[in-house]
């Protein structure tokens, strides 16, 4: 019968190895006596358990000397002395520190952290398990701007990440920093940005930093991430802590990412905080913010802040250009309603009319038409509008723009012909596909 218990015994341990080596489980720590102990750190005791022919990694807790953590079983003696070193090291502020006694549930946590990030520091793992008692243990105070991690991030990135407000504060009073930047080039800020709640960015900006504005890798301070994710309430936070609406990022300033990505929230808080960010022009195209422009409503927001409605970029197109050109026919009358011009000419000397004879947009070229839009400006290759309607309509808009061009008498859509102007077809001739009397 003897013989059967212990082959039971063994069995029941040979399974549980396969099934997770790595389950803390409270054993008697009387059941290792007869074992071999191979090494031993503080609390933390490596065993050979021969009979389940295994390693054991054992933690004693001098309060409770009859029973004992099993850390893991393992059955390669390598693998354990690996492990054994790890758990050693890296459980002692833990256990150390600790106000009680670690629980199974503790250690569980613990040991799941130390093998899915054996990089982190102690820091690391007492955010990840949000265990503040233990940031004053010395050596977890000398990881507290550690980066040791598998992005570079710092624990106060960590903290921040998971909006643990309670570990950033104590990391905070531990001194950690607030201007390191991960793999990515991303401090805290950013970091804090991408969680849900506006008053982490204002505990970590109480004091002025560098952190606040640093630009990342791909081009965005925490400001322009902000506006990018359309956070609104991390906006109105980091201006608060005086974040610089004036930062150049690889698309413009904060206002142009808030412009790109349509966010009239974030847009509104930068102007109430810097009315003069309505002016600012991007790095690519000198373009402003009303360039940017994708919907009426950004648009008017834009206006009503004083932008001006026919200022030009580099390429010489104003915001109605750019309305045209993409399609977007809601910006483009409250432009038109706000005094755009309808003739100015842009890049290759095209009017908005052009653009909308090309893109055949029959509302679009209505519009225009109604707000005064000529026909028969030329552009730099003496193309008129009526000629490129001639070329891009098709379908029942062809029908439309002949009876509108026949209405406000366009005389010509060929290039100008200095040597026989006369010979010109009329628009009305060329859209229907005859040739000219």
């Amino acid at each position: 019968m003897q013989f059967f218990g212990r082959l039971v015994h063994t069995l029941n341990s040979v399974t549980q190895m396969f099934t997770n080596p790595y389950r803390v489980k409270e054993v008697p720590a009387a059941e290792y006596a007869a074992h071999t102990c191979l090494r031993k750190e503080g609390r933390v005791a490596l065993y050979k358990n021969g009979p389940a022919r295994s390693w054991d990694c054992l933690l004693v807790n001098p309060q409770s000397p009859h029973v004992a953590f099993r850390l893991f079983q393992l059955d390669n003696e390598a693998d354990a002395l690996v492990h054994f070193e790890q758990y050693a090291g890296q459980l002692r502020p833990f256990y150390e520190s600790s106000l009680q006694a670690l629980s199974l549930e503790d250690l569980q946590q613990l040991s799941d952290c130390f093998r899915n990030h054996p990089t982190w520091s102690s820091a690391h793992v007492a955010v990840e398990i949000g265990r503040r008692e233990n940031f004053r243990h010395n050596h977890v105070l000398r990881c507290v701007n550690s980066t040791d991690s598998e992005d570079g991030c710092t624990p106060l990135h960590l903290a921040c990440r998971k909006g643990d407000m309670e570990c950033l504060l104590e990391l905070l009073d531990c001194h950690a920093r607030v201007d390191i930047t991960d793999r990515n080039g991303e401090t805290v800020f950013h970091y804090a940005v991408r969680g849900n709640s506006p008053q982490i960015i204002e505990v970590l900006g109480r004091t002025p930093t560098a952190g606040l504005d640093h630009l990342s890798h791909e081009g965005l301070t925490a400001l322009h991430l902000a506006c990018q994710l359309g956070k609104e309430d991390m906006v109105r936070s980091l201006l608060k802590c005086q974040a610089s609406c004036s930062i150049m990022g690889t698309l413009g300033y904060p206002i142009h990412t808030a412009l790109k990505f349509s966010q009239k929230g974030c847009a509104q808080a930068i102007l109430e905080a810097d009315a003069s960010q309505v002016r600012s022009k991007d790095p690519r195209y000198e373009a402003t913010p009303l360039h940017w422009a994708k919907k009426a409503e950004m648009t008017r927001l834009l206006l009503e802040y004083g932008s001006e409605v026919n200022v030009t970029s580099r390429t010489a197109d104003m915001a109605l250009h750019i309305a045209v050109r993409r399609g977007r026919f809601d910006c483009a009358m409250v432009l038109l309603t706000h005094g755009a011009h309808t003739n100015a000419r842009g890049q290759d000397g095209n009017t908005p009319l052009h653009l909308a004879m090309k893109h055949d947009h029959l509302d679009m070229i209505k519009a225009i038409v109604v707000f005064g839009g000529d026909v028969e400006i030329p552009n730099d290759f003496g193309e008129t509008p009526g000629l490129l309607a001639a070329r891009s309509s098709k379908g029942a808009n062809r029908k439309v723009l002949l009876d509108l061009l026949q209405t406000v008498g366009t005389e010509r859509c060929h290039p100008p012909n200095p040597d026989s102007p006369s010979l010109a077809p009329s628009a009305a001739s060329f859209l229907e596909g005859q040739p000219s009397s």
